[in-house]
């Protein structure tokens, strides 16, 4: 009998639910569901980056060199760097975690280490913001010149 009763109340709490959807879907539901796409694109800003490609021109192997890309909130939310991650372990990135207030400017710095490398170079930091697009490629090219050791 007890779980007759138990059926019973979930079968009329199932019933006083669906009739209460039904009766907010003609009206509230949609002004909801556009509500939520507003807000989501509200999240996102948009983005320039001054430059996406750096040339180091030639580097002595053994020397780090740095670039900075600049990076401008040109949206009407605050920007978020979220992530930048890089195509090879002789490079880090060096950017600044706080918001992008919208108009201003960021900017993430590259340091590549030539150590062990030769030749020409091509390496690339891949940059994760709540922006439209959400990522961004940055790249950076030189020539490693050897070291030459005369005996």
């Amino acid at each position: 009998m007890k779980c007759f009763f138990c059926n019973l109340f979930i079968v009329l709490m199932l019933t006083v639910s669906a009739c209460s959807l039904k009766g907010n879907s003609d009206n509230e539901a949609g002004d909801l569901g556009d509500a939520s796409a507003i807000d989501a694109a509200e999240l996102n800003t948009t983005i320039r980056f001054v430059a996406t490609e750096h040339d180091f021109g030639q580097v002595r192997e053994g020397n780090k060199v740095v670039c900075t890309f600049e990076v401008v909130n040109t949206g009407k939310v605050d920007l978020f760097i979220h992530n930048v991650r890089v195509s090879c372990g002789c490079t880090s990135p060096k950017y600044d975690k706080n918001p992008i207030r919208p108009g201003r400017k960021g900017s993430i710095e590259v340091t590549f280490d030539t150590k062990g490398r030769q030749g020409n170079q091509r390496n690339s930091v891949t940059v994760f913001t709540n922006s439209e697009p959400s990522s961004t490629v940055l790249s950076f090219t030189c020539e490693v010149i050897p070291n030459i050791v005369i005996l």
